[in-house]
């Protein structure tokens, strides 16, 4: 059996189990759960299975949650929030989401938060509005932690904004793709497990990511890393309503808590290690440069106008949570 084919049986197993979890009243209740790191040593995997272990300690194996890698189930960084949806998989880890949840976007808009603490008050007027499209769908939100800044990396010389022009950039929204084209460059959306192929070949010339993300771990495939941060990147724990309005009572107050609770930490994580990792590839021989102050200048009256542009393009109440967002943060 090829591993197409075992990847296909393993999903019809998944939904069969999907189906069966309520037949059983009381009885324990396995879960899968789809990440879109293919990597287990990254900090948000080891936070996800952190997680599934408390989960499992704390609710006496009441529910179990098995961890699949990306790539390892034929389902696309991009359709996380359907393969949920539809109880293929009954959790997630949704980064690329915006495709089916565009509110999100205001979040990801390119030099519009500017620090930690930017995001922090964004969210949390994003928030009642990323839950409730995530609800027509059949999604719940349990908790949401954030990547430092994406900056650009590459192969080719990559040492200001001007370097990005002609070059082929991986994007992981359309947000930031308008950013690169803006730029010049030719923007490529690419899930994480088809990176290091797409970099092999030369498909792409670069990406946008962070250090303690992809950078580390695509370290060998780059040669520039240019630290200008366009923006953050934020992946939301979300699971089926249906499964999780089966669960007890306790074990859905078990399951909210814990992932509440220690998401934050993957956050923290991550973020501790940024300037590490970055200092480590640069003793291995990247070109890592620092941000030019003009350069930021350039590239927020580059983009400004796109914000209100792409609220426009989404409709009525991207135009109000824009509006809160920006207001929140003066500008």
């Amino acid at each position: 059996m090829n591993r197409r084919s075992h990847a296909l049986g393993l999903l019809a197993t998944i939904a069969a189990a999907a189906v069966g979890t309520g037949t059983a009243a009381q009885a324990a209740t396995g879960w899968d759960m789809y990440v879109y790191n293919p990597v287990a040593t990254v900090s948000a995997v080891k936070g996800m299975n952190r997680i599934i272990a408390e989960i499992e300690k704390e609710t006496n194996g009441a529910l179990t949650i098995r961890l699949h890698l990306g790539g390892s189930l034929p389902i696309k960084t991009t359709n996380i929030t359907q393969a949920v949806s539809q109880g293929i998989v009954q959790m997630g880890d949704d980064g690329y989401f915006l495709g089916n949840v565009p509110i999100g976007g205001v979040l990801r808009l390119p030099m519009l938060i500017r620090t930690p603490e930017e995001f922090k008050k964004a969210q949390a007027i994003m928030q009642p509005y990323i839950d409730k499209a995530f609800a027509k769908k059949g999604v719940l939100v349990l908790g949401t932690y954030v990547y430092p800044f994406q900056v650009p990396f590459s192969r080719k010389k990559l040492t200001d904004l001007d370097d990005i022009k002609g070059q082929k950039i991986r994007v992981t929204s359309p947000e930031q793709g308008a950013f690169i084209q803006k730029l010049g460059g030719a923007p490529v959306t690419l899930g994480a497990p088809e990176v290091p192929s797409a970099l092999d070949r030369g498909v792409v010339d670069g990406v946008l990511t962070a250090s303690s993300g992809g950078g580390n771990t695509w370290r060998d495939l780059l040669k520039y890393n240019y630290r200008i941060g366009i923006n953050y990147f934020d992946s939301l724990i979300v699971v089926n309503k249906a499964a999780f309005d089966k669960l007890a009572p306790d074990v859905q107050a078990k399951v909210r808590k814990i992932v509440t609770d220690l998401t934050p930490s993957i956050t923290e994580a991550m973020a501790k290690e940024e300037e590490a990792l970055t200092k480590k590839m640069a003793a291995g021989g990247m070109v890592v440069t620092e941000e030019k102050p003009e350069d930021r200048a350039k590239a927020e009256k580059l983009i400004a106008p796109y914000w209100d542009e792409w609220a426009k393009e989404k409709g009525p109440e991207a135009i109000e949570a824009l509006k809160k967002v920006r207001a929140a943060l003066g500008r």
